[in-house]
């Protein structure tokens, strides 16, 4: 004998097994029927919210759940809730996990996650001829882009194993391959070829640009990123807020700078004049063109207003640099080259390393730090910089 309730229509309906005295309880949902069973009723009705809830995020998968289902659960519940920079970040990481997305999420092991990394890091001899987005080469990822790949994947993992899906989170186990860092030498200006790339630019259309980024060290999307909002130049002083970021997508977005590395620097005279003249410039061709479309207010833009794009400030300081006959350059040299001629020229590392929105003096750091609270005043030692 047994004792029914039935609720109302989704709601499931419970009941007690009258040769056993254990509650049951059922849930239709579409048209499958889920069961559970508990020594309570009150068991019972946990188990059947619980179920309710799943539902409802969409997790009504089972133990069945297959690892690509989830990441696109992660991917509309999580994901979807991140601002435009950090939610295609993350798409891009789990977009290299594809190979895990046909194992049981339960069943996926420590050495999957671990085949998948050596798989990513290996250099494919098919590709290593051609290129990819930027002109880069095809070849296996970084170990910095293997971290983010991990990075991404423990964090959708740790939501499976927050709601108890799987036992453990297999990717934090997991060890990234070893290789060989890929290095490239650096490249930095003497003063002699910074003074003769400096007068090879004189009153042409980038000089603001060039100048901007060889005496104040910054970083190309610092660069093209600075609004106008951000630049006092009665006082002298700009801060660094935000910079221009390419997308895994391709498109490009105006966000927060590398973390903590908001700073405000002091403008020495060369910058500040040439900047003004700049700014009358840069108003002259806003009333001439049609189309001008600078909504971002942006110091540095294209002939149109809009955002220049990463690849054309590259093509654009290398051209430049050609023709100054100092080599090639490309825009994170002029940050290199800033660094280096300001201790050349006796300025503490540590007033550098603030400059440049460092955590230390260590060059090498991968980790920024400190809101700078006041202002980094340089302005003696780049007076100095270029006399060599």
């Amino acid at each position: 004998m047994s004792r029914s309730r039935n609720l109302g229509y989704g709601e499931g309906s419970i009941y007690q097994e009258g040769d056993t005295g254990r509650w049951r309880g059922e849930l239709r949902i579409g048209v499958k029927r889920r069961r559970v069973s508990a020594w309570t009723r009150r068991e019972v009705v946990e188990k059947l919210d619980e179920l309710r809830s799943l539902n409802a995020a969409g997790l009504m998968m089972g133990n069945n759940i297959r690892v690509g289902e989830w990441f696109d659960w992660y991917d509309g519940v999580v994901i979807s809730t991140k601002n435009k920079s950090n939610a295609a970040s993350y798409r891009w990481a789990l977009k290299h996990c594809e190979p895990l997305r046909g194992h049981r999420l339960s069943e996926l092991e420590v050495e999957h996650v671990e085949d998948l990394f050596r798989e990513l890091a290996r250099v494919k001899p098919q590709l290593a001829k051609t290129k990819g987005r930027g002109g880069q080469n095809c070849t296996g990822l970084s170990k910095s882009s293997l971290f983010r790949v991990k990075m991404v994947l423990g964090a959708a993992l740790y939501e499976a194993e927050r709601r108890d899906k799987v036992r453990r989170n297999v990717a934090r186990l997991a060890y990234l391959p070893s290789a060989p860092a890929r290095k490239r030498v650096r490249r930095s200006l003497t003063a002699e070829q910074a003074r003769k790339f400096l007068a090879a630019v004189k009153g042409k259309p980038d000089e603001a640009l060039v100048l901007t980024s060889l005496m104040l060290g910054l970083r190309p999307g610092e660069v093209i990123g600075l609004p106008w909002k951000a630049v006092n130049l009665k006082e002298g002083t700009i801060e660094i807020r935000q910079s221009l970021k390419r997308q895994p997508d391709s498109s490009l977005v105006v966000g927060p700078p590398k973390v903590d590395s908001y700073r405000n620097l002091r403008l020495p005279t060369e910058v500040i004049d040439a900047l003004k003249a700049h700014k009358v410039h840069q108003r002259k061709k806003e009333l001439a063109v049609l189309m001008w479309d600078n909504r971002d207010g942006l110091v540095f833009t294209t002939a149109m207003g809009t955002p220049i794009d990463p690849s054309n400030l590259r093509r654009t300081i290398s051209d430049l640099a050609t023709l100054a006959d100092v080599g090639h350059l490309a825009p994170n040299e002029l940050r290199h080259s800033a660094a280096s001629l300001l201790v050349e020229a006796g300025v503490p590392l540590q007033q550098v390393a603030d400059m440049l929105g460092h955590k230390d003096i260590r060059m090498l750091a991968q980790t920024y730090r400190h809101k700078i609270q006041g202002v980094v005043d340089v302005t003696a030692g780049q007076a100095r910089m270029l006399i060599g």
